[in-house]
């Protein structure tokens, strides 16, 4: 089941976690964009508070 040789397995274990920071990026880009959609278009959009 396992076909990776042991030099490939300890590259693998030894490498950067890519799929994670990948996940990271996405989450935080979805935050800021979701962030300034409320900001702009809810709180902006009604003017001040009188």
């Amino acid at each position: 089941m396992n076909d990776l040789s042991p030099e490939q397995e300890k590259a693998i274990l030894e490498g950067p976690p890519r799929g994670t920071f990948a996940v990271l990026i996405l989450y935080a880009l979805i935050f800021a964009v979701a962030w300034l959609a409320l900001y702009f278009g809810r709180f902006l959009a009604h003017g001040p508070v009188s």
